[in-house]
């Protein structure tokens, strides 16, 4: 397997796998033994995209869907949801890639079926999620393996206008974020949130629940604030966000272009404020 190297903080790292094994012995005799681990293998990552890109297409997600091509958007309303699946894929890959190497980290739930994979010690990935952490050295721009390996993504994805209609719409959204953590006065050294998945049929099993708390912990136990987007609002803030301590900062309207095939959306900006749990 090929190991991936993590830029975190030592001691922010170190405490993040503890509250995590101190999670996964606590919920030992759980249905499924279920447990949360960090990914530290290219396999790992392959593992997560599968499930994040699944997820967001089963829940129709507008962030994901907005710039594939208005056949796409068709055919996963139609249910045909392999060509979407194939094309954010390479999308979601590239950008967990990237993440990592500024601070990001991936984590997966997984669980046990029957009591038979148990004993065999075969268990099934459920739910994933990227958080990026206080880093240990900012990294360069990356802008070559952007251009070659986050281009030819975007592109294979969505052709080259709604390519670049999406980084504009990016960039618009990053420079909103910006402005937002300095109104609300968020330090820069924080958590900062990335996807979270749950694959629908194990949807109400808290997956979202082990894959959020030991962030929310370390968070409370290095005085961090975590700030994230909701790019969908309506299916995750009062049933996910809003009950694990999230308020809401401000909002922005996302992806104004005649290449959004879903057409603009509002995207929440939900911040946690350290010492709620």
């Amino acid at each position: 397997m090929s190991r991936i190297a993590l830029n975190i903080e030592a001691v922010i790292l170190d405490d993040l796998i503890d509250l995590i094994e101190q999670q996964n012995v606590a919920q030992a005799h759980e249905p499924g033994s279920p447990r949360v681990h960090v990914a530290t293998t290219t396999e790992d990552l392959a593992e997560a995209t599968r499930v994040l890109t699944k997820a967001f297409v089963a829940s129709r997600d507008k962030a994901w869907l907005a710039w594939l091509r208005p056949a796409d958007i068709r055919r996963v309303h139609a249910g045909e949801v392999d060509g979407a699946e194939r094309k954010l894929g390479r999308v979601i890959r590239y950008l967990i890639d990237a993440a990592v190497r500024e601070g990001g980290i991936v984590v997966l739930e997984t669980a046990a079926a029957t009591e038979e994979d148990a004993a065999a010690g075969r268990r099934m990935a459920r739910g994933a999620a990227l958080r990026t952490l206080p880093n240990i050295t900012a990294p360069p721009s990356g802008w070559l393996h952007e251009l070659i390996i986050g281009g030819r993504a975007a592109l294979s994805a969505y052709g080259l206008r709604r390519t670049l209609a999406a980084r504009s719409a990016s960039d618009a959204l990053q420079q909103a974020t910006e402005a937002m953590r300095l109104r609300e006065g968020i330090p820069e050294r924080c958590i900062w949130g990335g996807m979270i998945g749950v694959l629908p049929e194990h949807e109400g099993k808290r997956v979202a629940s082990r894959l959020f708390r030991p962030f929310h912990r370390l968070a409370d136990r290095h005085g961090l604030c975590h700030l994230l987007q909701s790019s969908n609002p309506d299916r995750n803030d009062e049933r996910v966000f809003k009950r694990f301590g999230f308020q809401h900062t401000g909002e922005f309207v996302y992806g104004a272009s005649p290449m959004n095939g879903v057409g603009p959306y509002t995207v929440k900006f939900m911040v946690r404020w350290p010492g709620l749990s």
